[in-house]
């Protein structure tokens, strides 16, 4: 595999531009329209933001936004990453949805939010190796 694209719908491409810039997240203006934005993640993952209209065009699926059907979670290399990445979410208008998680804190870190648009990010470091 050589890169991976996440593409999800949201509601307007401005302020998701400025909700994901606040955040330090990088923008291909070649990949972008006035229904479409992005971001890259790193260099082999990256997000395909579309507007309600073109994601159904793109798709050919209606949006339904009262089922939570996708989680993009995203890895950090210390607790100090994670919050500040967070932090940076909340502070651009993003809400909070960190559970506490009593089975995983032994070996992982980890925030939550739910981004202007609806999606559900989840941000982790690993504290020690990953229990095998």
């Amino acid at each position: 595999m050589k890169a991976t694209f996440i593409n999800l719908p949201i509601h307007d491409v401005k302020k998701t531009d400025d909700f994901f810039g606040a955040l330090g997240l990088e923008k291909n203006p070649h990949y972008a329209d006035d229904r479409t934005t992005n971001c890259k993640l790193n260099d082999t993952t990256f997000v395909m933001l579309l507007e309600d209209s073109r994601f159904i065009e793109f798709t050919n699926a209606p949006i339904d936004r009262n089922a939570i059907n996708h989680l993009v979670a995203m890895s950090f290399d210390t607790p100090q990453a994670v919050d500040d990445f967070f932090h940076k979410a909340i502070a651009a208008g993003a809400t909070d949805t960190t559970k506490p998680s009593p089975d995983s804190d032994a070996f992982m870190y980890g925030k939550a939010f739910r981004d202007i648009n609806g999606h559900i990010w989840e941000l982790f470091a690993f504290l020690q190796e990953m229990p095998k």
